[in-house]
């Protein structure tokens, strides 16, 4: 494992980019089920931020604020929430905490904004590391969705 010190950031215009980059890597890895590398345009929807290490974009984080339409067992109807939808680090740079810090950057953020609640759904093909990252930063696991092909 290399070592990795990052800066967190808000991905400027010149990010754009390594971050599609990010994108295009993640969906050649195939380990995510149906991921689709983001087109140009996708960025537009999203708030991200960038891990840049030794002046490369080394890992990203990206998502968009939502708002309840109904009540559920965890929210109520207007509450609004903060959907992380990718959190991608290159391959070199895993194992070492930078997607913890990177994620702990995004969830600082978020919470000096006010914000309250910070959601995310999993697709991995090996779901058993995802839900380790995640559950030793906290989430809690309210839910989940399994298939088997017949």
């Amino acid at each position: 494992m290399r070592d990795c010190h990052a800066i967190f950031r808000p991905m400027e215009d010149q990010d754009r980019p390594a971050v599609l980059a990010l994108s295009r890597a993640w969906a050649e890895e195939d380990i995510t089920y149906g991921y689709f590398a983001n087109g140009e345009n996708e960025l537009d929807n999203y708030r991200c931020w960038v891990a840049e290490v030794d002046g490369r974009v080394a890992g990203y984080a990206a998502g968009q604020m939502e708002t309840a339409s109904r009540d559920s067992s965890i929210q109520r109807a207007g509450e609004r929430w903060f959907e992380l939808e990718e959190l991608y680090v290159v391959r070199a740079c895993r194992g070492g905490g930078l997607g913890g810090a990177l994620l702990g950057h995004v969830e600082e953020t978020l919470r000096g904004e006010g914000v309250k609640r910070l959601m995310l759904t999993g697709a991995n093909r090996d779901q058993g590391p995802l839900l380790r990252f995640y559950l030793r930063r906290g989430m809690t696991l309210y839910s989940f969705r399994a298939f088997r092909d017949l």
